[in-house]
C-alpha cells in the first residue's frame, strides 16, 4: 500500500451492515472494498456479478491475499473469533460495534490486535458526524460550563428479526454500546454507575429476555447525570438525539432523523473508514480504539446486571 494508493479493505460479512458499507465506501477515495468473505453462496454470487472477488471462509481470503486490511460487519457473536484470525494474519481491523458479547470478549480482541502488532478500530461511527464533533469541541471548551445533564435516545423505526437479536446481545448491548461510546467521547468522563428499567413486557415480545424499550441512568466520573432511551418501534423511522445541559448553556440536537438521516449516516461511515486508512498510514487514531470498545460493552454489561435484577424482582 503506497502513501498514494486507496487501502485494499475486505468486508468480512456481507448481511445488513456489510451492504451498508460496501454502499457507503463506494463514495471513498481513501478505501476500496476490493473483496468479500461471505458463507452464503447466492450472496457471494451477486457481488462477485459486480466485480468484487468473493471467499466463502475467512482462510480462503487470507490465503489468496491481495488485501491490507479487514472490515468486520458479521453477527456480533462472531466479532473476537474473526477479530483474533484476521490479527494473527497481520491485517488491521475495523470492527463493526461491539467486538464482542461480553468484556472478556472486548479484552481479548483488543489483546489480540496488540499482540500482532495490528491497528483495531471499532466501528462507533458517531465519533464522525460533523453535528456532533461540533458539539463535543464546544462542550470541551467551556461553552456549557459544568455539565449537569447528558441525555441521549436512540429509537429504530421497527425491531430487527428474532434471529438478529439472538446473536446481537440484545437491546442494551446492540445499541446501548453507541450511546454510551457517545457518552463517553462527547464528555470526557467515565460511565461508573449504570442502572436500567426496561418496558413492561407484552404477550407478543419478539424474544424473551429482550425488551422493546429500555431507560437507563448513569452517573459519570466527573458528577454529570446521563440518562439513556432505547426503543424498536418509533413513527418517524430510525432517530437519534441528544440533549446537553450544563450550567451555562444547553442543546439539543436531532442528528439523525429518519430519511435524512440516512445520508449523515453514510458519509460518517465513509469518514470513519478513511481515518482508519490515514491511521493505517502513520496519523493518529481517530476512531475508537479497541479500550473504546472494552468500556462500552462494560456499561453494557452493567446495564444488562440491573435488567436481570428487576427481571428477578
Amino acid at each position: 500500500m503506497g502513501n498514494g494508493d486507496p487501502v485494499r479493505l475486505a468486508i468480512v460479512g456481507a448481511g445488513r451492515m456489510g451492504r451498508t458499507h460496501l454502499r457507503a465506501l463506494s463514495g471513498s477515495r481513501d478505501v476500496q472494498v476490493t473483496a468479500v468473505v461471505e458463507p452464503v453462496s447466492a450472496v457471494r454470487d451477486e457481488l462477485t456479478a459486480t466485480g468484487l472477488r468473493t471467499y466463502a471462509t475467512l482462510d480462503e481470503l487470507i490465503e489468496a491475499g491481495g488485501v491490507d486490511a479487514a472490515l468486520v460487519a458479521a453477527p456480533t457473536d462472531l466479532h473476537v473469533d474473526l477479530v483474533r484470525r484476521i490479527a494473527a494474519a497481520g491485517l488491521p481491523i475495523l470492527c463493526e460495534k461491539p467486538c464482542g458479547l461480553r468484556p472478556e470478549d472486548g479484552a481479548e480482541a483488543m489483546r489480540a490486535a496488540e499482540d500482532a502488532g495490528v491497528v483495531l478500530q471499532i466501528g462507533y461511527w458517531r465519533r464522525f458526524v460533523p453535528e456532533l464533533v461540533r458539539l463535543r469541541e464546544q462542550l470541551m471548551g467551556g461553552r456549557f460550563g459544568d455539565l449537569s445533564l447528558i441525555s441521549c435516545w436512540q429509537w429504530d423505526a421497527q425491531p430487527p428479526a428474532p434471529s438478529f437479536r439472538r446473536r446481537s446481545g440484545g437491546l442494551v448491548l446492540d445499541m446501548g454500546v453507541h450511546e454510551f461510546d457517545q457518552i463517553r467521547w462527547l464528555t470526557g468522563q467515565e460511565l461508573e454507575e449504570v442502572h436500567a428499567l426496561p418496558a413492561a413486557a407484552t404477550s407478543d415480545e419478539p424474544v424473551a429476555g429482550d425488551p422493546e424499550s429500555v431507560a437507563l441512568l448513569a452517573r459519570l466520573s466527573a458528577g454529570a447525570v446521563a440518562t439513556v432511551s432505547l426503543g424498536r418501534r418509533f413513527p418517524h423511522g430510525d432517530c437519534c438525539w441528544i440533549e446537553l445541559m450544563g450550567t451555562a448553556d444547553y442543546a439539543r440536537s436531532l442528528f439523525i432523523w429518519g430519511e435524512d438521516g440516512i445520508g449523515v449516516f453514510h458519509d460518517a461511515l465513509v469518514a470513519q473508514a478513511d481515518a482508519f486508512a490515514a491511521t493505517l498510514r502513520g496519523e493518529p487514531q481517530r476512531g475508537a480504539t479497541g479500550d473504546d470498545g472494552l468500556r462500552a460493552i462494560e456499561a453494557a454489561d452493567r446495564a444488562m446486571h440491573s435488567l436481570a435484577a428487576v427481571a428477578s424482582r
